[in-house]
């Protein structure tokens, strides 16, 4: 196995010349040709996975043959039945949400990703496995917090490319609340991966989570367990189960504590 990163460009751009995320949206929507920066191809269940960097643990275990955190994943398909509404928040490459709209059968899959380094496997994985009508792009380069804000950059993690992290001031990525975004959804399971701005996120999403009582998994910072923990107990929440991801987070599976959750 190769000791760097495959595709991605040096020096560490994370920017629109690497994939224009905006660019690539229009073309798919005009039904032109979307433009690709080179990308790795591998196959294996009935599925293909476009990728762009090794050392990198979901590429790794999609390398490998099998989907990145498939316990968490497997915990997720016992709970929620084929027809989910389903918000991935920190898409990465499209692991989870290829495995929410294949092997879950949700019936649409709403990705939020505003790194270009991991939107361009993320949509090529869409367009591969043929859930452009599943999987929803529209949100595809904003990021999501607590409230409104623009400029934002990313800063790439070589070991790590989910680990990639926002900066203020340091590039053009818009930040919105999920809340301004999902107005009228009603979404089974949202799952948040943000590193390190989960509670931002679940702030700007307060109205989305009031309104449906959905399901949630949620990777959380140690340094931010009590802050989450509070919101938790606030927000009429209770866990179910959690998985250690490293030695500084963990994935806590939470659900409505209300005898009247998801009814309507």
């Amino acid at each position: 196995m190769q000791s760097e990163p495959v595709t991605l460009p040096r020096p560490e751009t994370t920017d629109a010349s690497y994939f224009d995320v905006a660019a690539a949206r229009a073309a798919l929507a005009s039904g032109a040709v979307v433009a690709f920066p080179p990308l790795d191809l591998v196959h294996w269940g009935g599925m293909s996975f476009a990728l762009n960097f090794r050392r990198d643990p979901v590429q790794d275990a999609l390398r490998a043959g099998g989907f990145y955190e498939a316990r968490e994943l497997r915990a997720l398909k016992g709970l929620l039945g084929p027809g989910a509404v389903v918000v991935d928040i920190g898409a990465n490459i499209g692991n989870h949400a290829v495995f929410f709209a294949r092997r879950m059968r949700a019936a649409r899959v709403i990705v939020f990703e505003p790194n270009p380094l991991a939107a361009a496997p993320l949509m090529a994985n869409v367009l591969l496995n043929g859930l452009s009508g599943v999987i929803c792009l529209d949100h595809l380069g904003v990021a999501l917090g607590a409230a409104p804000g623009q400029g934002y950059g990313m800063r790439r993690h070589d070991r790590n490319l989910g680990a990639t992290r926002l900066r203020p001031a340091e590039g053009s990525i818009p930040m919105l609340p999920g809340d301004e975004l999902l107005a009228g959804e009603s979404p089974d399971l949202i799952k948040i991966d943000v590193e390190g701005m989960e509670l931002e996120v679940l702030e700007g999403l307060s109205a989305t989570i009031a309104r449906a009582r959905p399901l949630m998994l949620v990777e959380v910072d140690d340094a931010n367990l009590p802050g989450f923990l509070d919101w938790q107990a606030a927000a009429g929440y209770r866990p179910l189960k959690d998985w250690r991801v490293s030695k500084s987070n963990a994935n806590y599976l939470i659900e409505s504590a209300r005898d009247d959750a998801r009814l309507t």
